[in-house]
């Protein structure tokens, strides 16, 4: 519940204030670089990080509406068991 709010609140603010997202992104990931405050992101970058923070944002508020595997009980783990094997095994004639 509290992974899902913290998302939630992530998105949210990516989506609001995007050049702030990217400017904390910049200054953890271009620490051994000089100057990384002299670099501007382009227009598409600032939309691109946008929508993402909204996608972001949207899949926390559906996340607890989505089917769980354990919300089907243990049958439901005995039939996907008896169900045979995922991968084909291929005998070799060597």
């Amino acid at each position: 519940m509290l992974l899902r709010a913290l998302t939630f609140v992530a998105g949210v603010a990516g989506a609001a204030l995007p050049e702030k997202a990217i400017d904390i992104g910049k200054h953890s990931m271009l620490v051994g670089y000089q100057n990384p405050e002299d670099l501007e992101p382009e227009d598409w970058y600032v939309d691109a990080v946008r929508y993402g923070s909204v996608l972001l944002a949207v899949a926390a508020l559906i996340a607890p509406f989505l089917p769980t595997p354990s919300e089907g009980g243990e049958d439901a783990g005995e039939e996907a068991a008896e169900e045979g094997p995922v991968v084909d095994v291929i005998e070799s004639s060597d």
